[in-house]
């Protein structure tokens, strides 16, 4: 049985009718019993007509208020929801457009205004202005999927401003409907995902590209060098290269200067290649190369190409020097196992960093070299000339031989550790303060641990750690005294005092060979060892360090030992 719906209204009609109806009938059969004359009778049909009117006016009364009221409420609710619905659109972060169904303008908010710098005034009832001719079949597209309610996600679509620029946005659209439930319109809301998408290309470089040289990255390489490996090759060869002596450069120079020649490589290194080769850094120090298709004389070329472009490197540039130690390996025939080729290829690269010791030392001693003589007051000739000095006190001690050479070494090499103290505080005109005191002291420690990283200095990293010890025990950075003070230190604390008190400073003027020496005799016994000051101010007011000043005696040369 079909249930019916009766709305109110009706109901208080029939209810009216019914009740209307019964006091009609009943007030004309109540006048029958109790009048019988015609005049009262007529008198009671007005009063009956009369309160009939007055019910009724009452009842259309309140009934009337009760509807005017329910429809202000009404008018009232859904004036503050569109206000409401206003606000929100308005103060929304999404771009919201209203269109009609050809795609004119029906509306725009604020943050379509601020996203694509058209204020909605100079848009409204024009033909959509955001979507540029290159992608307006794409949007159309989307237009109709989503009339045809078959849109699962948003589209992300390059939209335009008004000053011709795009925008990468994420465009949601949906269909409006009259109340047939025909499309009369679309509703579109848009972000703008510009950041987001270079986010996404920063993330999708960051996986395939080293952030430091702009070269492939080890994930890259071992991706490609696998893929290589299942595709229907006839050869495989690969190339390692490690750059020498970069820890030392790091020690020394510092990371900035480390990261220059990373990059420095890795150009070197791509320069040899063309654009499609993959060319990788797989390690702090370390790049590698693989060549599809080539045979071992092809890889060989490759390797050479390397080493003459690092040769024509450093000769453009002489600061910092360039070295790699290169080892290649080639695998031809069907079944190339890619990691037992990279393993051979690696230690190849080793055994030639072995075979080239020689040459890796020399450019350690020259990194060294370079690393020093930007962090020394004195210039090279002042600089041989105190390893003269150093080496004529030593011999007067008795020090020959190859503990003679050693000890010109550590002449050379003794402020090692200053490559680790700002040039603003070591060249620093006025008087230190106690904080910039406490980082220069710590060049004694610093230039250990890079004597420690350079295999010709190895033997002397415990000298460079104790030259500023005093005879007193009031150096550092040990605080030894007397003759727990290596006797070479000693040595090279009063030639390096009686050089430095003898040669312009940023902070004060030379001092005379006089001065200098009543200054290292007020010393004896506190800073310096007494006895060997004494043979000092001998040699040099005798003359004979004149003599080995002005002699042509073979220095120290890192590829020839003394």
């Amino acid at each position: 049985m079909r249930r019916i719906k009766i709305s109110f209204s009706l109901l208080l009609t029939v209810i009216y009718i019914v009740l209307s109806c019964a006091y009609i009938v009943l007030f004309d059969r109540l006048l029958a019993v109790v009048a019988a004359d015609p005049e009262t009778v007529q008198a009671w049909q007005t009063y009956k007509g009369w309160i009939f009117v007055l019910f009724s006016g009452i009842l259309f009364y309140f009934m009337l208020a009760a509807a005017v009221k329910v429809r202000i409420y009404s008018e009232n609710t859904l004036k503050h929801a569109n206000e409401k619905l206003r606000a929100i659109i308005s103060a929304s972060p999404l771009a919201i457009l209203t269109l009609d169904t050809e795609n004119h303008i029906l509306s725009w908010n604020q943050a379509a205004e601020k996203m694509f710098g058209w204020e909605e005034k100079e848009v409204l009832g024009l033909l959509n202005p955001i979507v540029p001719d290159a992608k307006a079949l794409e949007y159309r597209s989307y237009l109709k999927k989503a009339a045809g309610g078959e849109l699962d996600n948003a589209l992300e679509i390059e939209l335009q401003k008004k000053d011709g620029m795009l925008l990468a946005a994420s465009l949601s659209l949906s269909p409006t409907r009259n109340s047939s439930g025909e499309i009369n319109g679309y509703v579109a809301l848009i972000s703008d995902i510009t950041e987001q998408k270079l986010r996404e290309k920063q993330l999708q470089y960051m996986s395939l590209y080293d952030a430091l040289t702009g070269i492939y990255n080890r994930a890259y390489f071992e991706h490609e060098m696998h893929r290589l490996a299942n595709s229907r090759l006839n050869s495989l060869g690969i190339i390692v290269c490690d750059l020498d002596g970069l820890k030392l450069y790091n020690d020394s120079l510092g990371h900035a200067v480390g990261d220059k020649l990373l990059k420095a490589a890795a150009q070197v290194i791509k320069s040899c290649f063309r654009e499609s080769d993959v060319v990788a850094r797989i390690g702090g120090d370390e790049f590698a190369i693989l060549l599809p298709n080539a045979d071992r004389q092809a890889t060989e070329a490759a390797c050479e190409r390397i080493r003459l472009a690092l040769q024509e490197y450093n000769k453009k540039h002489e600061k910092y020097y360039l070295s790699m130690s290169v080892g290649y390996a080639v695998c031809t025939g069907e079944a190339i196992n890619v990691d037992d080729l990279f393993r051979e290829a690696d230690n190849n690269m080793y055994r030639e960093k072995a075979r080239r010791s020689s040459a890796v030392r020399e450019t350690t001693m020259q990194i060294l070299l370079r690393a020093l003589a930007a962090r020394q007051y004195t210039n090279g000739q002042s600089a041989e000339q105190m390893e003269k000095m150093v080496a004529g006190l030593a011999m007067k001690t008795g020090i020959t031989g190859e503990h003679l050479k050693d000890i010109r070494l550590f002449a050379k090499f003794h402020d090692i550790g200053n490559v680790g103290v700002p040039e603003k505080i070591l060249f620093k005109k006025e008087p230190l303060t106690s904080k910039e005191i406490e980082i220069i002291r710590r060049h004694p420690e610093i230039g250990h641990r890079i004597a420690l990283s350079a295999p010709d200095l190895i033997h002397l990293a415990d000298w460079i750690l104790k030259h500023h010890e005093w005879w007193n025990g009031d150096g550092y950075p040990l605080g030894l005294k007397g003759s727990d003070i290596p006797l070479e230190c000693r040595i090279l604390a009063i030639v390096d005092a009686y050089d430095a008190l003898t040669n312009d400073r940023p902070y004060r003027k030379a001092k005379s060979k006089e001065e200098a020496l009543a200054e290292l005799k007020r010393a004896a016994g506190i800073q310096f060892d007494p006895e060997l000051v004494n043979i000092f101010i001998d040699l040099v007011t005798s003359g004979e360090y004149h003599e080995m000043l002005q002699s042509s005696e073979r220095t120290y040369h890192p590829a020839q030992g003394i």
